[in-house]
């Protein structure tokens, strides 16, 4: 998901620049309505950055959606979308008003761009990634899937050295707190004395929570334990880059279980995952999920 999203941002960044550079070559009589041009890709753009928001929605930092947002919405005094659809007005006015978008993308264009780089956004994103591509990796690699399947066997604990192992790999340094308030490594179960910000192999801090479901319609009850566990913690201050606004409640099973949707509480989203250890094929597990509802 990192991949996808800071490339497709990069298309759009590149295009809105393009656009924008363009306009600054327009001539004042601009006589052969290349301003109109203009507006009319501006509006592709428009309809590009909704296509954008409403496929990484989920993924994207809150700002960069509300940014999304202020530019294509029509139901305020002034945006980009509202300058560039307003057909009401004169011709010389037009102009002026495709002129003022322009301004206002490149602006939109400059805030965009920093929001996403930064290193929160870019720690979510592996994080994403790190989780998704454990799943598939379970699937296709048979020793990976016995490896999981024995750690689901011998409970959360084995699950969460596996997991932080995993994340590592993607330069992610999972860790929980433990009783006494400290930062715990999930590997060594002990107090770490360094992180991300003393390994040059890791690029960042996030809070995880592993629970086993034996069977697998306790999964609901386990999402819950871990989210009341991480709510004990998630105020706390941490030293190093950790990613502040996202936990990861993570719940291993058997087969592929129903996911709550994310929970948002004092600034902090709950973020569930959950890592099925023999998957069924996707269109069986499709059909299972028909009879249920």
């Amino acid at each position: 998901m990192t991949v996808n999203i800071l490339e497709s941002w990069q298309a759009l960044s590149r295009r809105i620049q393009g656009l924008v550079a363009a306009g600054q070559l327009c001539k004042p009589n601009d006589s052969y309505s290349t301003l109109k041009r203009l507006g009319v890709h501006a509006l592709k753009i428009l309809t590009d950055l909704e296509t954008f928001r409403d496929r990484f929605g989920h993924f994207l930092p809150p700002s960069a959606v509300s940014a999304i947002h202020d530019c294509v919405r029509t139901d305020v005094d002034i945006s980009v979308a509202k300058l560039l659809r307003d057909t009401t007005t004169t011709t010389d006015l037009r102009k002026e008003q495709v002129w003022s978008a322009l301004v206002m993308l490149a602006a939109f264009e400059t805030e965009m761009t920093f929001i996403l780089s930064d290193v929160q956004a870019v720690i979510r994103a592996r994080s994403e990634r790190a989780f998704s591509h454990l799943q598939r990796l379970i699937v296709v690699d048979t020793a990976m899937c016995e490896q999981w399947k024995e750690a689901l066997n011998h409970g959360e604990v084995a699950c969460e050295k596996l997991g932080a192992v995993h994340l590592l790999w993607h330069g992610i340094w999972a860790f929980k707190i433990n009783a006494a308030g400290e930062r715990t490594d999930l590997v060594y179960q002990e107090p770490a004395d360094g992180g991300p910000e003393d390994q040059p192999f890791a690029d960042g801090l996030v809070l995880t929570e592993w629970k086993v479901a034996k069977p697998d319609d306790e999964a609901p009850k386990k999402f819950g334990e871990a989210r009341d566990q991480a709510k004990r913690y998630a105020k706390g201050v941490l030293a190093g880059n950790e990613l502040r606004a996202f936990r990861y409640m993570v719940v291993v099973s058997l087969d592929h279980v129903s996911v709550p949707k994310d929970i948002e509480d004092q600034a902090v989203i709950y973020r569930h995952i959950n890592i099925a250890v023999c998957p069924t094929p996707p269109s069986q597990h499709g059909r299972r999920e028909s009879r249920r509802s």
